[in-house]
């Protein structure tokens, strides 16, 4: 099932842990040089974006494969943009691609691609038309791989290696319009309150 593209060097984007199992699988089963890139400054709020990073430390010890990271949340561009639909999302998808195909053809990488594409719930096309056009013009491949066949099984790797499994996208946006919104604002505000409490931080009424 693993798709060669003939590159030497891959600079994979990195969205989240769960999403990255079966696809670095596929491409170390391929035979072919992985390098990770997480960055992801639209995930909300920061204490998200630390817990998706863990799952990224988690994942590529596993599979023991380098781990670039850059940057954190800035969730106050995505807010910006709340009301533009597919046009937000395009902004996201090119926002962290660019990134992406800067680091990879500051470093010698001849080819990026993105975990990104592994989900069906992601706007595909979207994806493709961004890579190909950023890496085109920086003179690398894009490859677009299509993972969405091992999603589910990806999902069960995840869950078996016990990874945190986020319930929406990332964004502001995409966290106010989950059906989760409650739920994860609470597990938010736990995670905060435990970790001020390992710093000694004390509250009073």
């Amino acid at each position: 099932m693993s798709q060669n593209f003939g590159y030497k060097k891959l600079l994979l984007h990195m969205c989240c842990g769960p999403c990255a199992m079966f696809p670095i699988r596929e491409l170390l089963e391929g035979g072919g040089e992985v390098t990770l890139f997480f960055y992801n400054p639209n995930i909300h709020p920061l204490v998200e974006w630390e817990r998706r990073f863990d799952n990224a430390k988690r994942v590529a010890e596993h599979y023991r494969v380098p781990l670039i990271v850059d940057d954190r949340s800035h969730s106050y561009e995505w807010r910006a943009r709340e009301n533009d639909g597919d046009d937000r999302c395009h902004f996201c998808y090119e926002t962290r691609l660019a990134r992406v195909v800067r680091e990879a053809a500051a470093n010698g990488f001849d080819a990026v691609s993105s975990t990104l594409l592994v989900s069906p719930y992601q706007k595909r096309e979207i994806i493709l038309e961004v890579g190909a056009k950023l890496s085109t013009e920086a003179g690398i491949s894009f490859i677009p791989y299509d993972w969405r066949d091992g999603f589910r099984e990806g999902q069960a790797m995840a869950r078996e290696f016990g990874l945190y499994r986020q319930k929406y996208c990332g964004c502001v946006v995409s966290l106010e319009s989950s059906s989760f919104f409650e739920k994860v604002t609470r597990e938010h505000e736990q995670l905060v309150l435990s970790e001020c409490l390992s710093f000694g931080v004390r509250f009073t009424d």
